[in-house]
């Protein structure tokens, strides 16, 4: 395994390879995407984007973790902003993941799908952030259960199959959303959110 080269990473040709690659590997699949078709999609030379990443698996690793680290940091602010209510938390919340699975769509359904790809070191990274995304919703839902402003556990519902099917939800309009269809991102994430809030109850609040 190569080691990603973070000096030159953050550079806009950098970035400019990451997206790029992520819309080939969205069309075409990892495996058929080589490292000549990225250079000429991104018209660099392979001086270029090696100085940049050392092998296709490293333009993969680095797609993917910028996509989980932008992810948890949308859920974090939306926490952050939405004060204690454990409700609000998780309105803020949906409404953080459906959002970007829609405004970043290509990357986000990458994300879902190619990290198989990565040797079991890369990708045991991938998963762990999965876990702390995951990990965000379980604890929203599980304070709401708590301080009794969530119902679900009355319909034998459990906290981690409710997070699990709140962010199947919002994660996988990734594959059917059109931005010039009828719902725009706000508007999905709107209904996201509504229909997430009728699923766990709120004890009429």
């Amino acid at each position: 395994m190569t080691e990603p080269r973070s000096d030159a990473r953050t550079t806009d040709t950098a970035q400019r390879i990451l997206d790029v690659a992520a819309g080939l590997f969205f069309k075409d699949g990892y495996p058929a995407t080589s490292v000549r078709r990225i250079m000429t999609a991104c018209q660099v030379t392979a001086g270029s984007l090696y100085n940049h990443y050392a092998s296709k698996e490293d333009v993969l690793f680095a797609i993917l973790e910028r996509s989980h680290d932008d992810t948890l940091t949308a859920l974090r602010i939306g926490l952050d902003t939405a004060g204690d209510d454990p409700a609000e938390q998780l309105r803020a919340i949906v409404t953080a993941i459906s959002t970007f699975h829609t405004e970043r769509q290509i990357e986000g359904m990458v994300s879902q799908r190619e990290w198989r790809h990565l040797p079991a070191d890369r990708g045991a990274v991938i998963l762990q952030r999965q876990r702390e995304v995951r990990e965000i919703f379980e604890i929203c839902l599980r304070r709401g259960v708590e301080n009794e402003t969530f119902t679900f556990p009355e319909r034998g519902i459990d906290v981690d199959i409710a997070a699990k099917s709140i962010l199947d939800l919002c994660m996988n309009a990734g594959q059917w959303f059109r931005p010039a269809g009828r719902l725009d991102s706000i508007e999905l994430a709107r209904q996201h959110t509504e229909l997430v809030m009728l699923m766990v109850g709120t004890n009429g609040k």
